[in-house]
């Protein structure tokens, strides 16, 4: 006989042993007390087996029910608890969002008004600042602060949220684009939007007031300021007939004639590198300013500033005389670029 069929014969004997094991039966007997007929139960081997493991099968079963109910009412519990956070904190996002956006319009409609002073818009365009670039610039800030938060978080925090950038979320809100397993409740695309509104203004005012600087160095660089108030001009730029003769000369300023002794200002913030006599100028105040320019005053009466001092724009430096080349009393006054006279004339009129 092989191997293979006295395994077989094995099998089938071990077989045949349990089944005859299994359909043997015990026979319970109920006596009753009165006298009443006995109830008599047999029951096989395998009936009873099934129910002693049907009844364990419920008692383990029942034990892991309780616990598992104990732990999802826990994370119920809890869940609705976090549902309510959310929905208070929701409310107050909203509550909070409509402030902002009344600022946000006081402060847009101040800004218009700023920029319109400030002859920096054209056709309600402003002008040297890009809409275009100032959003730009305004989602990259905005999406680093959010990668910096991102990077905070523990790994499957920063999973569930990685997407949630400004650039992504105005995209799913304008339909361009969706983000799978992602929603973006409206509040949220709200508040997104309005806070890059609010960088966007934000970088536009730090753009503006540093326009406004730069202008305003400028402004004070250039000599657009009048060095007199009063009195009429007796000469001006250029080719002229000499007043001390019949013979031509070339005028290098303008000459404004006022009486001795009328203030002289100066027309721009500059340092002064000249003071004192100075040939025909007479007394005469020399200024050098930003950009290469510097300014003459000359003729004076009096200077009341020193060589090496910085005057503002609008500062007193001296007073009208006749000192010097002079017909009488009068401010010789010129403008030159790189020590080369130039027209005060189209200095003095944009001033």
């Amino acid at each position: 006989m092989s191997f293979i069929e006295r395994l077989k014969q094995r099998i089938f004997e071990f077989r045949k042993r349990i089944h005859k094991k299994g359909n043997e039966r015990v026979t319970l007997l109920v006596i009753p007390h009165q006298t009443k007929a006995m109830v008599n139960m047999q029951l096989s081997n395998y009936v009873i087996a099934l129910a002693i493991f049907s009844l364990v099968f419920i008692l383990v079963a029942s034990i892991l029910a309780v616990g598992l109910q104990r732990d999802i009412q826990g994370e119920a519990d809890t869940l609705q608890d976090r549902d309510a956070t959310f929905v208070n904190e929701r409310e107050i996002y909203l509550r909070k969002y409509h402030e902002m956006a009344f600022q946000q319009d006081i402060l847009k409609k101040q800004i218009s008004k700023l920029f319109m002073q400030a002859k920096l818009t054209e056709n309600e365009q402003t002008v040297f600042i890009d809409n275009n670039e100032l959003r730009d610039s305004a989602v990259q800030i905005l999406d680093r602060e959010g990668e910096d938060y991102v990077r905070s978080l523990s790994y499957k925090e920063n999973r569930a949220i990685k997407f949630l950038n400004f650039e992504t979320t105005l995209k799913v809100a304008q339909g361009k684009t969706q983000e799978e397993g992602f929603y973006f409740y409206p509040e949220v695309v709200l508040y997104r939007q309005l806070k890059l509104d609010l960088k966007q203004t934000g970088n536009a005012v730090g753009m503006l007031r540093q326009l406004l600087k730069e202008r305003n160095q400028v402004q004070q660089a250039l000599p657009y300021f009048w060095p007199l108030t009063g009195g009429r001009f007796t000469s001006f730029f250029g080719g002229r007939i000499s007043p001390f003769g019949s013979s031509q000369d070339f005028h290098t300023g303008i000459d404004i004639a006022n009486a001795t002794g009328t203030p002289i200002y100066a027309a721009a913030d500059g340092r002064v590198y000249g003071c004192g006599y100075s040939g025909g100028y007479g007394l005469a105040v020399r200024v050098s300013h930003a950009y290469g320019f510097q300014t003459l005053y000359g003729h004076m009466s009096s200077i009341l500033t020193s060589c090496g001092a910085y005057v503002r724009k609008g500062q007193q430096i001296g007073r009208i005389g006749a000192t010097g080349r002079a017909t009488g009393p009068h401010l010789h006054y010129e403008v030159r670029i790189m020590e080369h006279p130039i027209n005060p004339m189209p200095y003095l009129t944009s001033g």
